[in-house]
């Protein structure tokens, strides 16, 4: 398969009282080809839970393969779910409802799940959204979520990102297996 070649811009900024750098042997490999894969990982598995919170309303409207439901399901799922008004909040919404309804999760768990899920929307969104700018050492993200922010990605702050994501995913994968929408013996590993 053919990997495109785009043009990709990215701002050489001084901050932090540290002066602006640029060496492209040094500056592309080291920070600009990190951040853009780290990019893709958290967008893609944003994409990945969002995809299985559609699965697990899904089952809960129409049940798992039944096939008189089979059409209505997929009308569900191609107009409402992945439509451009059904966001990750209305789904974050409907999939709270369910854990609620079901005693899929309680106490801290139920709020735990929820701030992760928030978590994963906003980092998917920083990431989507956000401005990456660099001193040639450093790298920020300039986004806007309530109101202007900065973050600086270091390594601590992908650890953070790693692990929120992974758990999110873990528990809305364990989520998916424990309402039905996916039986363990059809995953792939």
């Amino acid at each position: 398969m053919k990997i495109i070649k785009t043009k990709k811009g990215f701002i050489i900024e001084a901050f932090d009282n540290k002066p602006a750098r640029y060496k492209a042997d040094e500056t592309y490999p080291n920070i600009i080809r990190p951040f853009e894969e780290n990019k893709l990982k958290i967008i893609d598995t944003a994409y990945f839970i969002e995809e299985h919170l559609e699965m697990i309303i899904t089952h809960y409207f129409f049940g798992r393969n039944i096939p008189e439901n089979k059409d209505k399901s997929e009308k569900f799922k191609t107009l409402i779910l992945t439509s451009d008004w059904c966001s990750f909040s209305s789904k974050r919404k409907l999939i709270l409802h369910i854990i609620n309804e079901n005693s899929l999760l309680k106490g801290s768990e139920k709020n735990d799940y929820e701030n992760l899920l928030r978590k994963v929307m906003s980092y998917r969104n920083a990431f989507t959204h956000g401005i990456m700018s660099t001193n040639g050492d450093i790298v920020k993200l300039k986004f806007y979520e309530g109101s202007p922010k900065i973050k600086t990605i270091d390594d601590n702050y992908l650890s953070e990102i790693e692990n929120d994501l992974n758990l999110a995913f873990q528990v809305t994968f364990d989520l998916a297996i424990k309402i039905g929408a996916i039986v363990p013996h059809e995953t792939i590993k």
